[in-house]
C-alpha cells in the first residue's frame, strides 16, 4: 500500500529560504514554489493535498516523527511571515460578498462606461460604411437600451441589467446577510485565526483514526472492511495511510502550536 508519508506535516508546513529547508525540498524532490502553493492553499481551503514526491514513501520508519517536527517548525514561521499574512488578507478581501450597499456606485460606474462607449461608437461610425456601419448602429442601440433600463427601475429589463452590473453581488438584503455570515465562518478575520481554525479541524479529523483497521481487497484495490470507515472522506483516508507514527507526531505538534496561539 502506498503510504502518503508526511501528509500531516505537509498540511501544516511551509518553507523559508534557509539552505536547510532547500535541502529538505531537494531530498523530497519537491519544487519550492509548488510546496508554497500547496501549503497556502491547504490552509486557505482546509484540505490535505500534497505535491507529488516519489521519495516520500521511502522515508524510514522511526525517522518520520522527527521529520514532522522539523518541518512543522518551518511551517509555523511561514504562517507568521508578512508574505503569508498579506496573501491571506488579499484573498479574503477578494472573497468578501458584494452587497446591496455598493450597488448604486456600480450602476453609476456602468452608466459612465456606457456613455463613453456610445460616444466612441458614434465617432467611429462616421467613417464606416456597409455592414460595419450596421454593426455600429446595432451596438449603439443595445447600449442605449441598457442605459435606459438601468436608469428606470420600472423598465422590464432593469433587473436583468442590474444583475449583470452586480457581478456576483446581491441586491437582496437577506441573501447578502446570509452570504456575509458564511463568509465570516469560512474566512476568519486574521491569518492567525485561520491557522487556529485549521489546527482544530486537523485535530478533530484525526482524533478517531484506527490504524489497525482491517482492509480487504475489492475490485483490484484495498478498501476498509468496515463500511463506516469506507465512507470517510479522502483526507481522513490519506491520514490513515500516512501511518500512526506520522499522525501522532503531527497531532502532538498541532496541539502544542494551537496552545501557544491562545
Amino acid at each position: 500500500m502506498r503510504r502518503y508519508l508526511l501528509i500531516a506535516s505537509l498540511f501544516l508546513m511551509s518553507f523559508m529560504s534557509a539552505s536547510y529547508v532547500a535541502d529538505i525540498l531537494r531530498q523530497l524532490q519537491i519544487a519550492e514554489e509548488d510546496a508554497r502553493n500547496y501549503i497556502f492553499d491547504n490552509f486557505q481551503d482546509g484540505t490535505l493535498n500534497i505535491p507529488y514526491s516519489k521519495v516520500l514513501k521511502n522515508v524510514a520508519v522511526g525517522k518520520r516523527a522527527e521529520a514532522v517536527r522539523e518541518l512543522g517548525d518551518y511551517i509555523r514561521k511561514y504562517t507568521e511571515s508578512a508574505e503569508f499574512i498579506n496573501a491571506y488578507k488579499e484573498r479574503r478581501e477578494a472573497a468578501r460578498p458584494k452587497g446591496a450597499g455598493d450597488i448604486g456606485e456600480r450602476i453609476e460606474k456602468r452608466l459612465a462606461e456606457i456613455e463613453q462607449d456610445i460616444h466612441t461608437a458614434e465617432n467611429d461610425m462616421k467613417n464606416a460604411g456597409g455592414d460595419i456601419k450596421k454593426l455600429y448602429e446595432a451596438t449603439i442601440r443595445m447600449l442605449k437600451e441598457e442605459q435606459k433600463a438601468l436608469k428606470n427601475p420600472k423598465d422590464p429589463m432593469h433587473q436583468m441589467y442590474l444583475q449583470n452590473v452586480a457581478e456576483g453581488g446581491m441586491t437582496d438584503e437577506e441573501q447578502y446577510e446570509q452570504a456575509l455570515k458564511d463568509f465570516e465562518a469560512s474566512w476568519p478575520a486574521t491569518a492567525k485565526d485561520l491557522v487556529k481554525m485549521r489546527l482544530r479541524e486537523f485535530l478533530d479529523k484525526t482524533a478517531d483514526i484506527d490504524f489497525d483497521a482491517k482492509l480487504v481487497l475489492s475490485g483490484g484495490r484495498k478498501k476498509f472492511a468496515d463500511p463506516r470507515l469506507e465512507k470517510k472522506d479522502g483526507d481522513w483516508k490519506r491520514c490513515f495511510r500516512a501511518g500512526k507514527e506520522t499522525i501522532d507526531a503531527a497531532r502532538a505538534y498541532a496541539r502544542q502550536w494551537l496552545n501557544s496561539l491562545k
